[in-house]
This record gives structure tokens, sequence and C-alpha cells, in this order.
């Protein structure tokens, strides 16, 4: 399947926005802002620490976003039952700076606890999402990731259903961007197709994402033809890839791909790979390293500096869709600040919610436990659709959306900004 390059958009800067606080956002009702029959609480789970951060809070935004419109168009809370909608609690999965499965399960357990938590939005970090699910799984609480491309949080065939231990055959979570058995390749395809290079170095970080997801860009280049010179996996506790990179470069490679984060070493080693002499080859990492602009403290472009010319990113949704523009502007308008891809697919996800929400409220479930499981029942239907801001979606029955789409973005040049829309791959469309 072919690249198709869809010409340059500019994306948005990162946002600077708190993220630790509750931010609530309710539904017109009765006196002080909550409905006549209470709150119903939507709740986020994202770390809030260091470099992920930057990734979190445009996803936080355009949650709220999404939860503020939906709840100014409805009538005195008719569309949800009389309920207020409260974005609430916003939970830190991130311990001592980086994203931590841990600490995420922790939090699983805090929301699930609650009964006015009808919906969870998060994580951003497969390995984050794999400790998570078992626990929501189990108490059948609906989560919607906007980030979370590891194949095997849902996939049968690569090892979902010990995840889902407790109901494997009942769904609960989904997500609206599409894994890594595609964003990987499409990697791969875009190194040959597009850049013109037959000879890789590759470099990941250990972690259920970033080794994942490179296993399947190795796989789909030496399909393509191409040639991995070298491959390494160096944990995110490193701080100096010099010596593996000295030797990878005696190999020749013609671009260097890395599967991880920036906060697991991904702008660390674009700027070594220059301090080594290879910041004149292609870089190329997944939604990972898409984290913010030039200007923002801790974000892979930032870290990167210089050396982040000729850096490509990958993004596991569409990045190129037809409400781009109005989103774009109402956005800004919010928030005096430009989106980002994250943006959109976390208003996707509140908008997923929000709409199995709307139809499950319209039978008045007899109580908060029957809410719960009615909203989980009706968002993960493969035979409903949800136009979203990101186009018309459905879930498979594993949970998976049926928009496969990975968009690529490479850094501005001159270097200020954010990155910039490159082109994108549509694994939906007839071959």
């Amino acid at each position: 399947m072919k690249v198709t390059k869809l010409g340059a958009l500019a994306v948005g800067a990162a946002l600077v926005l708190s993220a630790c606080g509750p931010g609530a956002t309710t539904a017109p009702g009765s006196a002080g802002g909550g409905g006549s029959k209470g709150t119903l609480k939507i709740a986020i789970d994202l770390p809030l620490q260091g470099s992920d951060k930057q990734s979190s809070d445009p996803m936080i935004n355009g949650i709220k976003l999404a939860v503020k419109e939906a709840s100014a168009a409805s009538t005195a809370g008719t569309d949800f039952g009389g309920y207020a909608l409260t974005v609430d609690p916003i939970l830190d999965d991130a311990l001592n700076g980086t994203h931590d499965p841990q600490t995420g399960a922790k939090n699983m357990q805090t929301a699930v606890a609650d009964p006015n938590i009808v919906a969870l939005i998060g994580p951003l970090n497969s390995s984050v999402a794999k400790a998570e699910i078992p626990i929501t799984n189990e108490a059948g609480l609906l989560q919607c990731s906007p980030a979370n491309t590891n194949e095997g949080l849902t996939k049968p065939e690569f090892g979902a259903l010990d995840i889902r231990k407790a109901h494997p055959d009942k769904i609960n979570y989904v997500r609206v961007v599409t894994t890594d058995d595609k964003q990987g390749p499409a990697a791969a395809q875009f190194i040959i197709q597009v850049l013109k290079k037959t000879k890789v170095y590759v470099i990941d970080d250990t972690e259920t994402f970033g080794k994942g997801i490179a296993d399947n860009f190795v796989k789909e280049f030496q399909a393509e033809g191409g040639t991995v010179v070298a491959r390494d996996g160096a944990p995110k506790t490193t701080s100096d890839y010099t010596p593996l990179l000295t030797a990878a470069k005696a190999k020749g490679p013609e671009a260097v791909y890395f599967g991880g984060v920036t906060g697991t070493g991904g702008g660390i080693i674009r700027k070594q790979m220059a301090q080594v002499g290879m910041g004149d080859i292609p870089y190329v990492g997944p939604d990972g390293i898409q984290d913010g602009t030039v200007e923002t403290s801790g974000t892979f472009l930032n870290i990167a500096g210089a050396a982040a010319k000729g850096s490509y990113s990958s993004l596991a949704a569409i990045g190129d869709f037809p409400a781009k523009k109005d989103f774009d502007a109402k956005y800004t308008a919010e928030y005096n600040l430009a989106p980002t891809g994250y943006s959109a697919t976390g208003y996707a996800c509140a908008q997923v919610v929000l709409a199995a929400l709307k139809a499950v409220l319209k039978t008045a479930p007899s109580d908060m436990a029957a809410l719960r499981e009615a909203v989980r029942a009706s968002a993960v239907n493969p035979a409903t659709n949800y136009d979203t801001i990101l186009g018309t979606i459905h879930f498979d029955a594993n949970g998976d959306t049926s928009q496969l789409i990975v968009s690529f973005y490479k850094a501005p040049d001159p270097l200020k900004g954010d990155w910039v829309f490159d082109s994108q791959v549509d694994f939906g469309a007839k071959k």
C-alpha cells in the first residue's frame, strides 16, 4: 500500500495547561450546576509529570471541550437524563516523572470503586494499559484510550485474552487509534517509499509499546526489501547511547528507527546521533515522540534541539480529517493554543463516551451499577457507528477502531514551533 502525500498542514503547539485538578465541566441543571438527578463522572487517567505530560495535556483539553459542548447543547440536561456531567477525577499514572504501570493499576482501583464514574478515558502508554485493563474489565467499567497502540491489549492472537481474564468475551476497553501492527509497518513503508532508504538501524526502549512497534517495523521493513543493519534494546534508564550508535554507524545505516517515547530516550538518541556523526540521516519514531513544540521544555523537539532536523514521527490516527479546520478554530478559541493530534483523539474518545451515555439514559437504568454496565455494553457494540471529529468509526469485536489510518509528521524547518503534517496511509482502503 502506498503512502499518500496530502501536503503540509501545521500541527498546533503543545499545551501548557496544568492538568492536575479536576477541572469539572457540568451540564445545565439545578442550582449550583448540578443536575436534578445528581452528577455523573467521566474520569481521566494519564501521566501528568515529565515529558509524557506534553502528550497528556492536549488530550485532557480535547476531552473537556467535548464534554463542555455536549453539556451546553443539552436543554436543561435532558440529553443526559437530568444528570450533570463532570470530568473528574483526573488521575496521574506517572511516578517520579515517568509513566508507571503500578500507579495506573492503583488509579483503576480508585476509579472502579466510585459508583458515579460511568467511564474512564486513558491511558497514554500501552504498558500502563496492560496493568489497568484487568481491573476495569473485571469491574465492567468502559475505558477508551486516545493513544494506546500495542495490539496485545485487544487482539486475542497477540495475548489479549490473558489481559481481560475476568471477562474475556465482555469487552470494556476500546481505542480510537489504530494498532502497532499497522503503525510499525506504515513507518517501514514510509522510510522505503517516501524517504527512499533501504538500510536502517533499529533501537527500542524494551517496553511493551516500544519493543512491540519495533518488532512490527522490522518485519515489514524486511518484507519490503529493506535491510536492518543492526538492532538494539536499551532500557529507559539509559543516558548514554553513544556506544550503541557508534557501533551502528560502522554498519552504514541510511536511517534510524526508534521504538519508544520521548521519556524513554527518543530525544536523547537523536541528539547523540549528531554527536557521533549520524545527524545527517533521517530518524523516524512513533507517536510517542510527537509531544509538542521546540519551545516546550521536555519535548522531543526541545531535547533534540538542532539535531531534530530530519526527524519524522508517526501518529496512529488520521491527521488530515474533514473537520480539522473547524476543530482547530474552536479549540484555539477555547484555550488560546493550537491543538495537536492528541487533542482530536481525546475529543473523539469523549464523543464515544457521551454518545453511549446519551443512548443509555433514554431507558433510565435502575441504579448506578446498571448504568455503568449499560454504558459499557452500548459503547462496545460493533453495530454502533460513532460520528466523531476523526470521522465515522465503529469498534470491532475486540474494541479496535475501524479507522486504520497512520499519519506522518516532520520536524519543522527552520526549527520553530511544532511538528508539521506530511502524509498518511490508510490500511482500510482497497489495495
